[in-house]
């Protein structure tokens, strides 16, 4: 044996050299062997033996429908007939023999019997062939760029295109040339803008076959063709639209057949696990048909339930917590209930209110009443669980209010802080720029800017000094209106000052009770569910909120309003308190040029408007609201001998409409007018106290009336069945303003000389005269006149609102 043998040998394993002759050997190693030696060379040598066989070459692959061909047509035909059309558009598309088939007229009646197996299917339009209209109807691809799942048919065009074709292939009213033989003359259907659109290459086809015909009886003849076949197609377009919905509606009942069938099928599987009970429990808004593996259209099957059972197990367990934590906060709330209701009963028993009170969102949050409400939930609470919380509520709510006030007074003294902060910034910047202008370029000293003087904080006790003080006046965002937005754009100082709708002051310490505090603004929203005890249906857009004074700020030009007042009644400023205004009573007289009615018969003698102190303030802010007459109106202190000189002018003039309100509230109510106690919106039910049902304060009328339809009391008692806010007489606007006035004697302005005194030319001399207490220092500014003759809006002055 030669070299060669012997490496093939080697390589190869032992293989005789007439074999190798005449063949190709492979070089690759060969691979590792599992048997062991002998076996692989006993299969080796049986290898060696048998001679390798030749691979037969195939042939043509015969299709599978190719002997269809060979049965007889009539066979073939009935065959066809009980297909649905799109089965035969699809067989059509097979070979090309199906083809050559099914597209031959003579096989017209296939497809008609294809589609007669669809009863509610229209018939086949005279302007298509069956196969056209098979395609129309039944495939879902583009018949522009054969893009798949095109679901939106054109059926009064007859063309099925997709929405990025669409804006290819149609073409609006507005950006065509259209006669009015076009407009019904081609398919079209309206837009988006409702205007007509057209398929492009049929108006083009349209304009250029109209354009070809010369004489004009054949081109009328063409028009009047392509309009019969518009309305042809308008016609069997919309019996195809009404059986498109219909299949639509049709399937969809068929899908959710399905779906029942499948949510059912589940349900029984699940309560043959246990889980029956807990599906009974399912709330509407977890229903189980919800569930992406529930929802699905297609039968339950064991293999099928096999694979979804451990998601479904663990979406039930889920399900299981969402009812647990449900059942949890309803007890909750029902605790709170209760809660509120010990509340209720010992707040009835402490009218009239001396001091602010809970309401029931702050109560709840007492740790005290937390720790009874937040009990596990197999013990039960009753109102008597909460005696011990009873026994120390004088503790608890003095508590609470001082927490309160020490909150109201932080934020107070955070707004005296920015305040002087930015007082003490414009100080600093006014002394650098005088030191700037002083200074000369050759000697300049002390450069930089000037350092400010911090102004020291008051302490705790002088700051509820000052919130005391009559001249402390705050706003609420919620409920009062900016109306000193006037004051602080002087590019509309040419324009009628914007009168509030709510110029309500509030003072201190009345403003801890302020409805606005625990009766918030807005309503929560419908995803986020509410605490019962917060709903307020007495009220509108309120809610129950906890108590807060964020939206109480101090209303400085108020307060110089108010000083103007304090310094009529010969009081200080500094040291007025709004419990001695309210002790004192003071009854003012409204001197200003446009309150003053002067007679037109006796020279000296006019009537002015007489207001309370703070109805003095509303009129003060509402009509003499420009920064030029603010704080400069002009007050007469009235003492009991002038008191007795008030008259109520609405009861002089019987038809009225102000005249009749008074004098039902003098006949019904039994009270003064003057003292204006009972027609105040301050009453409340003492029935409704802390419920969802209660509603604002109003006049003692309402109240009566709402006790006797609503509860059934027909003699109420104060302070039993009804009883006062405590925030009055603050923080509402009354119904209802007396119109009073005094004759008083002074002396007259020498320009006021006849009838027509209101006019304007007769105040432009007002700042030369010093006679008169009445004018000084108005210019001429002197009333609405200067802006187009509003007149006085005042009830007090006789004018009615022009609004």
């Amino acid at each position: 044996m030669d070299s060669n043998s012997e490496d093939q040998s080697g390589v190869g394993g032992s293989v005789s050299s007439e074999l190798v002759v005449g063949r190709r050997v492979s070089t690759r190693q060969a691979k590792r062997q599992r048997v062991s030696a002998v076996e692989s060379e006993q299969c080796e040598e049986d290898v060696a033996d048998v001679p390798k066989r030749k691979r037969a070459r195939r042939g043509p692959l015969v299709g599978r429908l190719a002997s269809l061909m060979e049965m007889p047509m009539d066979i073939l035909f009935e065959i066809f007939g009980h297909l649905n059309p799109l089965d035969v558009l699809r067989l059509a598309r097979t070979t090309k023999e199906f083809r050559r088939l099914l597209m031959h007229r003579s096989s017209r009646c296939i497809w008609i019997a294809a589609r007669n197996n669809l009863p509610d299917l229209p018939d086949c339009p005279p302007y298509m062939s069956e196969p056209q209209f098979a395609n129309l109807v039944f495939d879902t691809h583009c018949h522009e760029c054969l893009a798949p799942n095109t679901r939106s048919v054109d059926w009064r065009l007859a063309r099925r295109i997709c929405m990025k074709c669409t804006k290819d292939c149609m073409i609006e009213e507005g950006y065509c040339y259209m006669t009015e033989s076009s407009h019904l003359a081609v398919p079209s259907k309206y837009g988006k803008r409702g205007r007509p659109c057209y398929y492009k290459r049929d108006l083009e086809e349209y304009q250029r076959r109209k354009a070809s015909l010369t004489d004009p009886k054949k081109r009328e003849e063409f028009v009047g063709e392509r309009k019969a076949r518009v309305a042809e197609m308008n016609k069997h377009g919309a019996l195809l639209e009404a059986w498109a919905l219909r299949q639509a509606t049709a399937r969809s009942s068929e899908l959710e057949q399905l779906r029942s069938a499948r949510k059912q099928a589940i349900i029984e599987e699940l309560t043959k696990l246990g889980w029956g009970p807990e599906i009974e429990q399912i709330y509407p808004s977890d229903d189980l048909g919800s569930h992406r593996l529930v929802k699905q259209p297609t039968r339950l099957t064991p293999r099928i339930w096999s694979n979804i059972r451990p998601e479904m197990i663990k979406h039930m367990e889920d399900l299981r917590a969402v009812r647990l934590q449900r059942e949890r906060k309803a007890l909750v709330s029902s605790r709170k209930q209760t809660a509120v209701s010990v509340l209720r009963t010992y707040k009835r028993e402490h009218l009239p209110f001396t001091d602010v009170m809970p309401e029931p969102m702050d109560f709840c949050m007492f740790p005290e009443v937390s720790a009874i409400i937040e009990l596990p939930t197999e013990t039960e609470v009753t109102e008597a669980s909460f005696a011990g919380v009873v026994s120390q509520l004088d503790e608890l709510i003095t508590q609470w209010r001082t927490r309160n006030h020490n909150s109201f007074i932080d934020k107070f003294k955070d707004d005296l802080a920015l305040k002087l902060q930015g007082t003490a910034d414009a100080a600093a910047d006014k002394a650098m720029n005088a030191e700037a202008n002083a200074s000369t370029s050759a000697d300049v000293k002390g450069k930089g800017k000037a350092r400010a003087v911090e102004t020291p904080l008051p302490s705790k006790s002088e700051l509820v000094k000052v919130l005391s003080l009559a001249t402390t006046v705050f706003r609420c965002e919620y409920c009062s209106s900016n109306f000193w937005s006037f004051y602080e754009d002087p590019f509309h100082s040419y324009m009628p000052p914007k009168h509030s709708a709510s110029t309500v002051p509030l003072f201190y310490p009345k403003i801890m009770g302020h409805r606005c505090l625990t009766k918030g603004r807005g309503q929560d929203s419908p995803m986020t569910p509410s605490d019962p005890i917060s709903e307020l249906t007495g009220h509108e857009a309120r809610r129950r909120t906890r108590w807060t004074c964020a939206p109480l700020g101090v209303d400085e030009p108020a307060g110089k309003i108010v000083s103007n007042l304090i310094i009529a009644c010969n009081l200080d400023p500094l040291t007025a308190t709004t419990a001695e205004m309210d002790t004192l009573d003071p009854k003012l007289a409204c001197l200003n040029a446009k309150c003053v009615q002067w007679d037109s018969v006796i020279k000296d003698s006019c009537k002015a408007p007489v207001f309370g102190w703070r109805a003095a303030f509303v009129h003060a802010a509402q009509i003499h609201q420009s920064h030029y007459d603010a704080n400069k109106v002009k007050w007469k202190l009235l003492d009991e001998n002038l008191l007795k000189d008030v008259e109520n002018v609405d009861a002089n003039p019987p038809f009225s409409d102000s005249a009749l309100i008074a004098n039902f509230m003098s006949a019904v109510l039994g009270t003064s007018l003057l003292s204006g106690t009972n027609e105040d919106n301050i009453w409340l039910c003492a029935h409704c106290m802390d419920l969802p049902n209660e509603k604002d304060a109003t006049v003692l009328s309402k109240v009566k009336s709402h006790l006797s339809a609503a509860h059934g009391v027909d003699e109420p008692q104060e302070n039993q069945d009804y009883y006062q806010d405590y925030e009055a007489p603050q923080g509402r606007r009354n119904p209802y303003t007396p119109n009073l006035r005094i004759s008083l004697t002074m002396e007259r302005p020498p320009t006021v000389i006849s009838d027509d005194y209101m006019s304007d030319d007769g105040y432009d001399s007002y700042d030369d005269y010093d006679g008169f207490d009445g004018y000084d220092g108005y210019g001429d500014y002197d009333g609405y006149d200067d802006y187009g003759g509003f007149g006085c809006l005042c009830s007090a002055c006789g004018d009615d609102y022009p609004f």
